[in-house]
């Protein structure tokens, strides 16, 4: 017998779980509910092998069943989501990568995400050297191109959201949907790149390093090193961007992201 497996046939195998998450995923999109035989025919599946699964996830409340035979999602998703805030959640995976990524460079580094039409830095950590560049926690910015992280949390966006950070990129005025055009095909090289890097448009001197931050469905922060050229600097720009990488990876995968295909 051949002892060589491939990844997939490596991986362990859970039929009862995976059947439960798929009825999950699927009345999560039906905000009217589905009745077995509906669930059953989009799943491919046979209502005798729904019905108990459906039954249990009724008992422990996750699906409510209706008095018209529709099941329902409950509010039991959203409140085991809140016990765990997901700020908190990023913040507990980022911080200890930030601050070993700020040793292993000599370099600050800070964690931004989008809220409101607004860079938000939700936490930074310091670099040990006497002298470095770095910007303040819970400052915001405009939500503009000027912005590696910006453009880096666009440039990993999909659907509705992408159009959305487009919008807020170009902003207004009279070449606003040229400026847009632009914007995408820049947006669409930072993705196949897979993270963005530039001068500071606001210190000289200082390179701004950026990757984006994944959980399991999207982009969800941006990590950025400010590269500040002195006297003292040990690693060069190329390394510190593959020890950002690394952290920006590591944090992922805490997240929840696997590697799918949305990372560009």
């Amino acid at each position: 017998m051949s002892t060589n497996k491939s990844a997939t046939d490596a991986r362990y195998s859970a039929p009862a779980l995976e059947k439960g998450l798929d009825v999950l995923e699927l009345l999560a999109a039906e905000p009217h509910g589905l009745n077995l035989q509906d669930i059953a025919r989009r799943l491919g599946r046979s209502p005798n092998e729904l019905f108990r699964m459906l039954d249990v996830l009724v008992r422990r409340g996750f699906l409510a069943r209706q008095t018209d035979s529709t099941y329902l999602l409950t509010l039991r998703l959203f409140e085991l989501a809140h016990l765990h805030p997901p700020v908190d959640r990023l913040l507990d995976c980022a911080m200890p990568h930030m601050q070993e990524l700020a040793r292993g460079t000599s370099q600050s580094n800070h964690l931004c995400v989008h809220h409101d039409a607004r860079l938000v830095v939700l936490a930074r950590a310091e670099s040990p050297e006497p002298m470095s560049y770095s910007v303040r926690q819970g400052s915001h910015f405009p939500f503009h191109d000027d912005r590696v992280s910006a453009r880096v949390i666009s440039a990993f966006q999909q659907g509705a959201r992408r159009e959305q950070c487009l919008a807020e990129l170009a902003g207004t005025g009279r070449n606003r949907e040229t400026r847009r055009r632009n914007l995408d095909k820049r947006l669409e090289e930072i993705r196949k790149r897979g993270y963005d890097e530039g001068p500071s448009d606001t210190i000289s001197g200082v390179v701004d390093i950026c990757f984006p931050i994944f959980d399991h469905f999207s982009a969800v922060a941006a990590l950025n090193i400010v590269y500040m050229r002195h006297r003292d600097t040990k690693l060069s720009v190329p390394a510190a961007r593959e020890k950002l990488r690394q952290s920006a990876l590591l944090i992922s995968k805490l997240l929840g992201w696997t590697g799918s295909k949305d990372r560009g």
